[in-house]
């Protein structure tokens, strides 16, 4: 995974997005940047449908992660960072995670999520 004072640039431009300005994009989930991101993500990194679905299994079955370095040791080596990040992106514009302020990554989707909607159906009425 880049770390901060790395760049990465974009294929036949001159703009940078570095690695906090990823994390902030992610967390501010404004439409038009994330569409952006994950177009620009998406034809960096060639991201099969299985990968997206085995990042989204994981996330029914645990709801959240630390950090996204805690979600890639929990793939267990299977998956590259980039891909990763890829994903990432394009789970928080689809609105199934959300990117905490301290960076952790929480499912928010309940669509056959048992466990959540478990939890939901406990929760107090407001």
């Amino acid at each position: 995974m880049p770390t901060a004072s790395k760049e990465r640039t974009k294929s036949g431009s001159h703009s940078a997005i570095r690695h906090d300005e990823f994390l902030q994009t992610l967390i501010e989930r404004k439409k038009t940047k994330l569409d952006r991101l994950v177009k620009e993500l998406a034809g960096k990194n060639n991201t099969t449908l299985n990968s997206i679905l085995k990042v989204e299994d994981l996330f029914k079955e645990h709801i959240e992660f630390n950090s996204r370095s805690h979600l890639l040791r929990e793939l267990k080596g299977s998956m590259k960072a980039p891909i990763l990040n890829t994903i990432i992106a394009h789970l928080v514009c689809e609105n199934k995670i959300i990117i905490n302020d301290d960076h952790s990554l929480t499912w928010i989707d309940t669509e056959g999520n048992k466990k959540l909607n478990t939890q939901f159906s406990k929760a107090a009425s407001i």
